[in-house]
């Protein structure tokens, strides 16, 4: 039988158990005693296993084979679940997403994963499975030096980035003599030289242990710089009794060879452990049970505890239908014309005719668009995870809250978006939630809580990632800023609260006080705002000193075709996405009242601030201000609500979104253009401009 055929599927299948496998293991670290959920887990487990083993790919069923013999147990009530249990069944959980994506990669899904075996076998013998420690772990560092180092995902999105942005991305390994006796004075004066020009992303042994001297006589390190590969090596062998130095330039394949995304085996010691057990062949797939509907407290999303439900589907190349939508534009902006003149002639079968083919156009335009729609949970449902394990590294307690997870997003914003929220949300957990001891003092709770949240505003969909920490202060970022040199004394006290956070994007910029493997470089939130932009999106920053932080990213939809409101103030015309709008009225002059210099209209027992688009966008030909009364469109952003001046209501309309193009600057309050029926142009509002 050729398997080829069900390669696809099974790898679409795999993704989907070791998603529900992710999550469900989060919700049972939650509630340990609770064996419903364990059930779930090892029917997953088990069905991955069969279909592994059917498939012929041994490594992933004989470790899958190991981690259900641990769950076996517990489901049986003759082991109870424990931090050292969670943390080795996570790890081979990473393991197996490292072989499926080897596999979906074209490999044959092999690893070398005899520790996560070994530990698994020792809890099945009721052991608890230490690991090295101190030297010991140096020691097998050291009879690994030439692997190289892992990365996570944070890390090699930062170099990935780099390389494209045309840095150079250096692996720079370094021996000190051995007759040194201040090893970590020499390393010291290394790491100084390095970051007078450029950034180290990661090293080996951590930066804390080099500081100690917990360390033989080499270290390496992940480097981005501008500077010559051979200079700095050059420079660093300057550097007194520093044996040898290799400096390797990387591009994006060689980075992808050295350090994988998220590795499941940590570098392995000289001594391998006992060899993967081989799983029997003959388990056959079974479908997954649905999990219990009960939810531990901690876990604030629900889990999807179902196998995924079978369905026909069929992979398509995202340009065919970049293709399909711009035809289906094009198609849409005669259908527009043809009703105009089709209103004109005043011919009934030419009308019926033009009428049906306007039904029929706008269910082809909601499959047409629909096709392309992705939910933001296909990004989110792996950060729960990603937030545990990095909350545990830093001892801190965090509780991570997603909310509008089935907001919907274009498939190629989707793609983009997911390595600028792991900036953020590693940013969240790191530099906003404060320690355990930190949030007692404060008279918070200790564990901390993170909010990410989706929704959609208008012709754009909001992200927000929103923490109960520190919050950022002025003082800090402005001291930070002038000691790096990124402002002056002058600028400084001229910035406003808002151009002060925006310090944060600058390259290189940090508020770390202690350089750590997850923060302290200064590299990442420059990264995030460089990708947002060349999305058409844009970052906002609100911020209490003493109660947290929300990072606001603004995203377009980037749909070629919308509803909106078409209205005329003079002689021009405008558009206004519908999903902006709440409703439509008429203010005479004398309910207009001005609060502290602004205009503002009474709208269902609340004041909300009237906007003069005519003064925005210097329409010469029209000034409200002389009219008795106002037509008004009340626009909304999330909760918050404002109005805007119109001359006259032109009507609904559906409109093809065209770029303004890359030789006109962005225009504040402008998110594009169309083209009219009458072959006219009318400027496309960004309503979420207006309100702050």
């Amino acid at each position: 039988m050729d398997m080829n055929q069900y390669l696809s599927m099974f790898i679409d299948e795999s993704n989907d158990h070791l998603q529900s496998l992710n999550e469900n293991m989060l919700l049972l670290e939650s509630s340990p005693s609770d064996l419903s959920i364990v059930q779930v887990i090892f029917r997953s487990a088990h069905t991955l296993k069969g279909m592994a083993a059917t498939m012929g790919f041994e490594d992933l069923a004989s470790l899958t084979h190991q981690m259900e013999n641990v769950l076996d147990l517990v489901r049986n009530e003759k082991l109870a679940m424990q931090d050292f249990i969670f943390d080795t069944l996570f790890k081979g959980l990473d393991a197996l997403e490292s072989m499926v994506q080897d596999i979906t990669e074209g490999g044959e899904g092999k690893a070398d994963v005899s520790a996560i075996v070994s530990s698994l076998q020792a809890i099945v013998r009721g052991e608890n499975p230490s690991a090295p420690s101190g030297n010991d772990s140096q020691a097998a560092a050291a009879a690994s030096s030439s692997t190289a180092i892992q990365l996570d995902e944070f890390q090699y999105s930062v170099l990935k980035q780099s390389i494209e942005s045309g840095h150079h991305v250096l692996y720079v390994d370094v021996h000190i003599r051995e007759s040194c006796q201040l090893k970590a004075v020499r390393a010291y004066m290394v790491f100084e030289l390095l970051e007078r020009s450029g950034e180290v992303v990661k090293s080996f042994p951590p930066v804390q242990d080099i500081e100690q001297e917990k360390f033989e006589r080499s270290f390496s390190l992940y480097y981005i710089t501008t500077k010559d590969p051979a200079e700095l090596q050059r420079q660093i062998m300057n550097v007194s009794e520093i044996e040898k130095a290799d400096v390797t330039e990387l591009d994006e394949e060689t980075l992808k060879q050295m350090g994988e995304i998220g590795a499941a085996s940590q570098e392995a010691a000289a001594a391998v452990a006992a060899p993967v057990a081989e799983a029997k062949a003959e388990d056959a797939p079974a479908k997954q049970e649905q999990a219990s509907e009960k939810q531990a407290p901690a876990a604030k999303t629900p889990a999807k505890t179902g196998g995924a439900v079978p369905t026909r589907t069929i992979r398509v190349d995202i340009e065919r239908l970049d293709v399909l939508m711009n035809l289906f534009s094009e198609l849409l902006i005669d259908r527009v014309r043809l009703e105009q003149l089709a209103s004109e002639v005043q011919n009934h079968a030419l009308t019926e005719t033009v009428e049906h083919m306007t039904r029929v156009s706008s269910d082809l335009q909601d499959i047409v668009m629909k096709l392309r729609m992705v939910p933001v949970d296909t990004v989110f449902n792996r950060f729960p995870r990603m937030v545990r394990d990095l909350a545990k590294s830093l001892d801190k307690k965090v509780d991570l809250i997603i909310t509008g997870a089935d907001t919907e997003l274009d498939r190629t914003v989707i793609d983009e978006i997911g390595d600028p929220l792991v900036h953020l949300l590693r940013n969240a957990v790191d530099h906003g939630v404060e320690s355990v001891d930190e949030r007692i003092r404060a008279g918070k709770p200790e564990t901390g809580t993170v909010n990410l949240r989706a929704f959609h505003s208008g012709n754009h969909v909001f992200i927000e990632i929103e923490e109960d920490g520190r919050g950022i202060y002025r003082d800090k970022v402005l001291k930070t800023a002038l000691k790096k040199g990124v402002v002056t004394e002058e600028q400084a006290s001229a910035m406003s609260d808002e151009e002060v956070h925006q310090l944060l994007f600058a390259p290189g910029f940090s508020t770390a006080e202690k350089i750590s493997d997850v923060s302290g470089r200064g590299v990442g939130l420059d990264v995030v705002k460089a990708k947002i932009t060349s999305l058409g999106g844009q970052v906002t920053i609100y911020s209490t000193p003493g109660k947290g932080t929300n990072f606001s990213v603004q995203l377009p939809l980037t749909l070629s075709i919308i509803a909106a409101m078409l209205v005329k103030m003079g002689s021009e015309k405008y558009a206004i996405p519908l999903s902006s709008i709440v409703e439509t009225g008429i203010v005479k002059k004398g309910q207009i009242r001005t609060v502290h210099g602004n205009k503002m209209v009474e709208f269902r027992g609340s004041l909300i601030p009237l906007i003069s688009l005519s003064s925005i966008f210097n329409i010469k030909d029209f000034d409200e201000n002389e009219e008795a009364e106002t037509e008004i469109i009340v626009i909304h952003k999330g909760e918050r609500l404002a109005a805007l001046a119109i001359d006259q209501f032109i009507g609904q309309n559906e409109i093809v979104l065209k770029s303004l193009g890359k030789y006109l600057p962005q225009i504040k309050g402008i998110s594009g253009a169309t083209i009219l029926g009458d072959g006219q142009v009318a400027l496309i509002l960004d309503p979420n401009v207006f309100i702050k």
